[in-house]
């Protein structure tokens, strides 16, 4: 059976994994739990791959004008590769209490999710693995899609629980460049995530059908095992869980590492001079 391979995530020459280690494992050099998945610390300087422009998205009218798409929102969607019943059993145990504090202009008591106490979930040595995965997946958004040298790190990671009846009202986070979830139990009947624009006007066209152009909302079902990433920024809510069946995804925040921005451009952010 081939080795699982995760060196298009790093633009790495692809080497031979010999038979005797476990299928599509890779020895991490710092975390000896991992799976093997492409961590930005295992690559020496000299080898991280160059970023790279994807441009603007442009699609040709009926009546062959071009129609381009200007400062979109770049959300990206990862599958997980490898079983994780392992960590699955852990995350169903570990325990929710803390309910989430929602604003609630009507007055009337709404059943927020609940949220883990533990505010730092992927320091955790059982979900070693999945971290690795969304170092992978953060290091490929950065370098790929925003065509940025910087490093993305992982601050906070919390589990995110919502039993029937409870809903995730409308955020932001605040404090990170960009967030993520991963979803370790969902289906199609459980809530999807669902992101407001942040082009919403106060005054609205007459719509006969909806686009990406003019919704204000957008609802994104997801599969289990899946990952999101998204700025921080974008506005996002889940809606009220109607089934009886539990709704369990893992949140996370990201900061840039070191210095921020760039001398010339007068947009340098010395970090180690605020500390």
């Amino acid at each position: 059976m081939t080795a699982l391979d995760f060196s298009d995530l790093t633009g790495k020459k692809k080497v031979a994994i010999p038979p005797n280690r476990p299928q599509g494992f890779n020895p991490p050099q710092e975390t000896k739990n991992a799976q093997g998945f492409y961590s930005p610390k295992q690559i020496p300087p000299d080898t991280k791959p160059q970023p790279s422009s994807m441009g603007y998205p442009v699609q040709t009218t009926p009546s062959g004008d071009e129609l381009m798409q200007l400062f979109p929102t770049p959300i990206l969607i990862s599958h997980y590769p490898v079983d994780y019943t392992k960590e699955l059993e852990w995350v169903r145990n570990e325990e929710c209490r803390k309910e989430n504090q929602g604003g609630d202009p009507g007055g009337q008591k709404i059943h927020y999710n609940r949220q883990s106490e533990d505010t730092f979930v992927l320091d955790r040595p059982e979900l070693a693995n999945v971290r690795a995965f969304i170092e992978a997946k953060l290091h490929e958004y950065v370098t790929k899609v925003f065509a940025s040298t910087d490093k993305l790190v992982i601050t906070q990671s919390w589990l995110n629980k919502s039993k029937k009846g409870e809903s995730h009202h409308e955020h932001v986070h605040p404090n990170s460049m960009v967030s993520g979830v991963w979803y370790p139990a969902i289906h199609e009947q459980l809530p999807p995530i669902q992101f407001r624009s942040r082009g919403q006007r106060d005054v609205a066209l007459q719509t006969t059908k909806y686009n990406t152009f003019n919704s204000a909302t957008f609802m994104l079902p997801m599969k289990a095992g899946e990952m999101i990433i998204f700025p921080s920024n974008l506005s996002h809510s889940v809606p009220a869980n109607q089934s009886d069946e539990e709704r369990i995804s893992l949140a996370f925040n990201t900061w840039p590492k070191g210095n921020m921005g760039d001398i010339k451009s007068l947009t340098y952010l010395p970090l180690d001079r605020c500390v």
